[in-house]
């Protein structure tokens, strides 16, 4: 047995699970690294090649890793590969959500009117122990892209954007194969997640394009939900820009400008007769997130990473077009943002919250998040303590055998779901 990784400072000792990471692979489009933490001290770190290069998720017992688009593929949380059985036969995208009534979870796909006569989102539940439990589908306007949808108690939020599938970067194998559509409308729209799909309320809103929903939840008022996402500009017929290229760039979101633009955090409140949207601080962000307990429920607290347009030559990977300067707290109750860096040359992924064993609260608990130093070309796990942001040092910051640089999506197992 390898020994423990080096720490500097003291592991919160409720802290107990795994976190594992999508990150940069060396033979393949991507990989999974997980990091074992337990009775105070980080005791394994490994690597794994996947095709995946999305996000990960915990489920019935293993890992599920997911590309952008595609099946997904299945490990032990040890990282070896295992036969996927979860009676999927078409791709799904990269976002799966914690079912909030019943800890399972929700999966969604596009199908582009290939098979159907018209576009169509398909969304499946799939209960605790990986079984289907419901599906819908519902007809869209048109074959936009769905990278991310929003799920309540009893409703699903998805959007539709001024974009389009673009069939020849699709076979050139590009991530994200759809271009921008100006002139085409941009819309939310809402059904009930226990019909059919037929019941879709669609309001149409200003242009715009969003990547991730960072929370949903219902509003006291019958079909009317509350959106926290992601939000960036879209380019217009006339601007100077580039429309035959892909939306998000080979860098990756969070690493690639969106329409000529970064992206903001917005609150949009969806009615049954009007949307009505704010923004929440004016800083540019990517990768915002919620206690994932709170998934589908409302929530005070969530954390991101703040980004700038990135200086030639700034990191690691050539193609990036932004710097990652730090994370972000927004305190949704008292309107606050506060920002933790790591200093020079350090560069932040996307922050994981885990609520503390005694936490009432969501921000009770602790940060995880992978810091890349470009000094040394090595990276670590810095461990903050979420109720006291910004105004102390980290906890912990355990030393990686690895590089991480920014990529993806993470997640953090709780080792009372494995032992």
């Amino acid at each position: 047995m390898d020994p423990p990784l080096p720490i500097d400072g003291v592991l919160p000792p409720d802290l107990a699970g795994t976190l594992v990471r999508i990150g940069p692979g060396a033979t393949s489009r991507g990989a999974l690294h997980a990091i074992e933490l337990r009775d105070g001290a980080a005791v394994s770190y490994l690597s794994g090649a996947s095709d995946a290069d999305a996000n990960v998720f915990w489920h019935a017992g293993s890992l599920l890793a997911l590309a952008e688009s595609g099946l997904p593929e299945r490990f032990s949380r040890q990282l070896q590969p295992e036969t996927f059985d979860g009676g999927l036969t078409s791709p799904i995208a990269s976002h799966a959500h914690r079912d909030p009534n019943s800890d399972g979870r929700v999966l969604f796909s596009v199908e582009a009117g290939e098979e159907t006569p018209s576009p169509s989102l398909r969304v499946g539940e799939w209960d605790r122990g990986g079984a289907l439990v419901h599906f819908l589908e519902v007809g869209l306007e048109r074959a936009s892209w769905h990278h991310d949808l929003g799920v309540t108690r009893s409703q699903l939020a998805f959007f539709e954007s001024p974009t389009a599938l673009a069939y020849d970067l699709a076979d050139e194998a590009v991530a994200v194969p759809y271009r921008f559509t100006p002139g085409e409308p941009t819309m939310i729209a809402t059904v009930r997640r226990d019909g059919d799909g037929t019941d879709v309320r669609r309001h149409l809103v200003d242009p715009a394009l969003v990547t991730h929903m960072v929370g949903a939840f219902d509003r006291p008022d019958p079909a009317s939900v509350v959106l926290y996402v992601v939000r960036y500009p879209v380019p217009e017929a006339g601007q100077p820009f580039d429309f035959d290229a892909p939306v998000v760039g080979p860098a990756g979101i969070g690493r690639s400008r969106i329409g000529g633009g970064l992206g903001t955090l917005e609150r949009w409140d969806v009615g049954t007769d009007a949307v009505e949207q704010s923004v929440v601080d004016e800083r540019h962000v990517e990768y915002v997130s919620i206690d994932p307990t709170l998934e589908g429920r409302a929530f005070r607290h969530a954390y991101g990473v703040e980004v700038a347009q990135g200086a030639p030559g700034s990191g690691h990977d050539e193609t990036s077009e932004v710097d990652a300067l730090g994370l972000v707290q927004f305190d949704l109750g008292r309107d606050q943002v506060r920002r933790w860096s790591p200093g020079p040359y350090q560069e932040v992924s996307e922050p994981l919250f885990v609520r503390a064993a005694d936490g009432t609260a969501d921000d009770e608990g602790w940060l995880l998040v992978i810091v890349d130093d470009h000094t040394r070309s090595a990276s670590d796990l810095y461990v903050l303590d979420a109720s006291s942001f910004g105004r102390r040092a980290p906890e912990a910051v355990i030393h990686l055998p690895a590089s991480l640089p920014f990529l993806s999506h993470g997640t953090w197992v709780g080792a009372e779901r494995y032992r």
